[in-house]
């Protein structure tokens, strides 16, 4: 992460897009491993897996952000609005499939 705020520091457009990549690949990566480390852990101590709802949303959410990163090279501004936008709707997907739907 230093590195992307130094080259955000420099204030171009290519520059600036590269630290979003960067944050974006590091976002993943750390997703990838707490889920990862999350299953073996239920898988190990063999515990009730009740966590259908949240692990959908979260696998819904990461593949939405990957098609709308790999569109492009450059991003507006408003594609943060868009980012920052999917936290309500993942809350809500979430209450959704608990309450609506019954899953657990």
């Amino acid at each position: 992460l230093v590195s992307s705020i130094q080259f955000a520091m420099k204030k171009k457009v290519k520059n600036i897009s590269l630290t979003y990549s960067q944050v974006y690949g590091a976002v993943a990566m750390n997703n990838t491993m707490c889920l990862g480390l999350f299953l073996l852990v239920v898988y190990v101590r063999d515990l009730a897996w009740v966590f259908s709802s949240e692990v959908t949303t979260t696998m819904f959410s990461i593949f939405f952000l990957g098609v709308i990163a790999s569109t492009r090279e450059t991003f507006p501004l408003y594609f943060a609005y868009i980012s920052l936008a999917l936290y309500p709707l993942a809350l809500g997907l979430v209450a959704f499939l608990d309450y609506g739907l019954g899953w657990q």
